[in-house]
């Protein structure tokens, strides 16, 4: 019997979620590190610290299993983390010694967080949160008719943007997570499948150069 498909997770999915996973034991050793905490008693530094330090810790844990689990809470998770994490170090920089460190760690932390933003959310949110029908967007699809080649099948668009496309694909072959390639004015470009319905798919562009957008913006003003 064939086996049935699994989602096939983005690396920056991947990526991110290790790095959550990671980031307590990097920050228990580095409390360890400057306060001289002998590390191998884990009870014992773990009551040295400021609660919301370790409160973060716990988590960034929570947060690194539920985007690598492709998880709804986990996404949701990592919303209450970054408030929890910017709003800590906002607090640092006003209240604590060493005021410029403090605002390094707050630059450090907001930098973090919004790179974070950026590389997870073309493949997160429609896919495997489904936090609304058509996913969540930051930039608007224009109806706009285009030829494109999926895997060599050839399919017209209904909607485009720079981020993605939407065709009607009736008998669609593949499932969502899944990664595609797609010929388009020539060009050929690597794209997830984030959302299948009765009518079709809709396409995400993953890994994009400034050179592939500029190409489909011409495409979108040409057809529009």
């Amino acid at each position: 019997m064939e086996r049935r498909k699994r989602y096939k997770r983005p690396l920056s999915l991947i990526i991110i979620g290790s790095l959550f996973l990671l980031f307590p034991i990097w920050n228990y050793f580095s409390i360890c590190i400057m306060s001289g905490y002998p590390y191998q008693r884990p009870l014992y530094v773990l009551g040295k610290m400021d609660p919301v330090v370790a409160l973060l810790m716990i988590l960034s844990l929570a947060v690194g299993v539920g985007l690598l689990l492709v998880k709804r809470w986990g996404w949701r998770l990592f919303f209450v983390f970054a408030a929890l994490l910017l709003g800590y170090n906002v607090w640092a920089v006003f209240s604590l010694p060493d005021y410029w460190v403090n605002m390094l760690y707050l630059l450090y932390s907001a930098l973090g967080l919004a790179a974070a933003v950026y590389f997870l959310r073309p493949d997160i949110s429609t896919p495997f949160m489904k936090m609304y029908p058509r996913g969540w967007r930051f930039e608007k699809r224009i109806p706009v008719h285009q030829s494109v080649k999926i895997n060599g099948k050839t399919f017209e668009t209904r909607d485009l943007s720079t981020r993605g496309f939407y065709v009607d694909w009736p008998d669609c072959d593949v499932e969502v997570g899944d990664e595609v390639e797609v010929e388009i004015d020539g060009m050929l470009l690597k794209a997830g499948i984030v959302r299948l319905d009765g009518n079709g798919a809709g396409l995400a562009f993953r890994y994009q150069r400034a050179e592939s957008r500029k190409t489909i913006r011409n495409l979108i003003t040409a057809g529009a």
